[in-house]
């Protein structure tokens, strides 16, 4: 995820990730649990609603991304 012009993305592109504002890393299990969360502001600093926002989006993607690892294994 990311903080790009200003608006939280899933999943930045290269353009996108070159130029980030804020780049962060989600690591969670299939259950929601945090691995490990990792965040870089590449030019500002973002403020804890942005990480929230981020964190919310991480969630969503990887919930996604479970529900199609347990769709190619059935």
């Amino acid at each position: 995820c990311g903080v790009f012009e200003g608006a939280p993305v899933l999943d930045l592109d290269y353009a996108e990730d070159s130029d980030a504002d804020t780049d962060a890393n989600f690591v969670m299990t299939g259950a929601g649990g945090i691995i490990e969360i990792q965040g870089t502001a590449e030019k500002t600093p973002f403020t804890e609603p942005q990480f929230l926002e981020l964190l919310a989006l991480a969630r969503k993607g990887i919930g996604k991304l479970v529900d199609l690892q347990k769709l190619a294994v059935t």
